[in-house]
């Protein structure tokens, strides 16, 4: 687990570099955090709203709380780094619920806050790190990493009750679930990175190399008079004449 999460933190702080490169790239991931976070708020509240115990019940609604407040910080740094706020409002109405607490255990639906809370803030502390020189985020991913950790503090407490209760085998199996799932998810996406990659490759050596090549050899094998060409003359009768219509 320590050397997982030391290569995702190496991986991490070579790709921010290149990520957040330009004031404009970083208030688009900004807002994407935004969308995500404000997401995570809608399905929080659904699962306080479902939820039987009370304790968790408390638990997942200042979980919501957290991550509706995270949407709002992350908004308004997105703001005040670009003033197009147009795909900001969009992202943030289209924020996606996934109804996960509905649709899973509730065993895998705490392994699945425990290890996304993990990696959220993994990424928040390392984009603190990576932002030291510019004071207004550093202290954003500072605030938002801690508040994190408190999401990974109770759902790890959770599991590990869970597990001291004789249901070892079930937390095991839905951590190793849920990272399964996530491991296709990043599988798919990077499939999708590297196909959009590939084709525009393929497109750019079809028209940059292959069609100028054809053409080349078009006009060598059958060259085409040069110059002005006289017009074949239309027929002047009422025939010809009728038969335009």
């Amino acid at each position: 687990m320590i050397a997982t999460a030391g290569v995702s933190r190496a991986m991490l702080r070579a790709v921010a570099p290149l990520v957040w490169r330009s004031a404009r790239r970083i208030a688009v991931k900004l807002e994407g955090f935004a969308a995500t976070e404000a997401g995570s708020a809608l399905d929080m509240l659904k699962a306080a709203e479902l939820a039987e115990d009370p304790l968790l019940r408390r638990l997942f609604f200042r979980h919501a709380m957290d991550e509706a407040r995270h949407a709002q910080l992350f908004r308004a740094a997105a703001r005040a780094l670009a003033t197009d706020s147009g795909p900001a409002g969009y992202q943030l109405i289209h924020a996606r619920r996934q109804n996960l607490f509905a649709s899973l255990p509730l065993t895998r639906f705490i392994a699945f806050v425990h290890l996304a809370e993990q990696r959220g803030e993994l990424q928040f502390q390392v984009l603190r790190r990576h932002f030291e020189d510019v004071p207004e985020l550093e202290r954003l991913f500072a605030r938002i990493a801690r508040e994190e950790r408190f999401h990974v503090s109770y759902s790890g407490r959770w599991l590990e009750a869970r597990r001291r209760a004789g249901f070892g085998a079930e937390v095991r199996a839905a951590l190793l679930a849920v990272r399964a799932r996530a491991a296709w998810q990043a599988w798919r996406r990077a499939g999708r990175a590297l196909g959009d990659l590939t084709s525009r490759a393929l497109l750019s050596v079809i028209y940059l190399v292959a069609l100028p090549l054809f053409v080349l050899l078009s006009r060598a094998l059958d060259a085409p008079a040069r110059g002005w060409q006289r017009r074949p003359g239309l027929p002047a009768d009422l025939d010809a004449a009728r038969r335009l219509f």
